[in-house]
């Protein structure tokens, strides 16, 4: 009996450290594929031929394109007679189903609607493919030099049969199931992204603000004095959003708008996140800052660099006339 296959879209910050995870503890990973690819390819097809597990970790804005590639190669009568060839991983006659696990900070009415394109899937003739509603809260794996894994939590909301290998890839990956409930999963990731990720943005308008009026280091005391924990987690938050902040763009989106369709906010959530997603916007787009990649570092690597580049930033936006004083009438 062969062992499980797991296929990884795509090979980004996370993915890579979820590989190297899974290959740690004797999981197999499959397929490296490019979070730009969003066109169905013929990768696409060998991919979802071998795996039994597809993981989908992309940027928010790929996610559905994503899904809408591997639905459409599970719906090739083809791609059913490929698979089947291959060895079930139960050692059953007939091959067990594939399961994907959208794994993305996307809202939850996007997760019902990308679970709604895999129910095609479960008609004769065609690869079936059960989805999991889910995301992933904290950091890439890392490991220790100890040997230890320092992982994050897969949070995952779905009602369909789990397979006997569930039980050891669930453990490996830190898996919790939180709902039978599509959508939930994806509330759950979206709330503690907008108090990690929203505190970040909050940080980077005090700090830049601070430093345009030459009050960064009085800011910075104060904090270490009176609240040192805020303090740490608006430097650790500026340091770090840097390469990451073009995919947190769309993720704000998707913040505001699950509070206000799940959480009953009427506009405010929308109104306050999609605020933060403009400040990602111009961190990504319009400062050196948007250049930087994990591990090749080179601005911004603390929180005085971070704010001096988004200040002088903001600065010439502002001289170059994009953002001016606002001229009431006299009253």
């Amino acid at each position: 009996m062969r062992a499980v296959t797991v296929g990884i879209v795509s090979i980004g910050d996370m993915g890579l450290g979820m590989a190297k995870l899974l290959l740690s503890h004797g999981e197999h990973t499959l397929a490296r594929i490019q979070a730009a690819a969003i066109e169905a390819l013929p990768s696409d097809h060998e991919l979802v031929v071998h795996a039994d597990y597809i993981l989908s970790i992309v940027p928010p804005r790929s996610a559905r394109a994503t899904a809408e590639r591997i639905a459409t190669t599970c719906s090739h009568p083809d791609t059913a007679s490929r698979r089947q060839s291959v060895e079930d991983v139960n050692g059953h006659s007939d091959r067990s189903p594939l399961y994907y696990l959208e794994l993305n900070a996307t809202p939850p009415r996007q997760a019902e609607e990308l679970a709604g394109l895999f129910d095609g899937t479960l008609s004769t003739g065609t690869v079936p493919c059960h989805y999991f509603d889910g995301g992933i809260i904290g950091g890439p794996p890392s490991q220790n030099v100890d040997g230890k894994w320092k992982q994050p939590s897969v949070v995952l909301s779905g009602s369909v049969e789990l397979p006997s290998t569930w039980a050891s890839l669930a453990s490996v990956l830190h898996v919790k199931l939180v709902s039978p409930r599509i959508g939930a999963a994806s509330t759950l990731k979206l709330s503690f992204a907008a108090l990690t990720k929203g505190l970040t943005a909050l940080s980077i308008l005090s700090v830049s603000t601070a430093q345009q009026e030459d009050l960064l280091p009085e800011l910075l005391g104060h904090l270490d004095e009176y609240s040192p924990q805020t303090a740490a987690l608006a430097r650790t938050g500026v340091v770090g959003m840097s390469p990451k902040a073009y995919r947190w763009v769309e993720e704000m989106h998707g913040i505001g708008e699950a509070f206000d369709r799940e959480g009953g906010w009427d506009g405010v959530g929308s109104q306050i996140y999609g605020g933060m997603a403009e400040i990602y916007r111009r961190v990504a787009e319009e400062t050196i800052l948007g250049q930087e990649r994990v591990g090749a570092r080179d601005r911004g690597t603390s929180v005085e660099d971070a704010a001096t580049i988004i200040s002088s930033t903001t600065s010439r936006t502002m001289s170059s006339g994009h953002c001016q004083a606002s001229h009431y009438p006299s009253s």
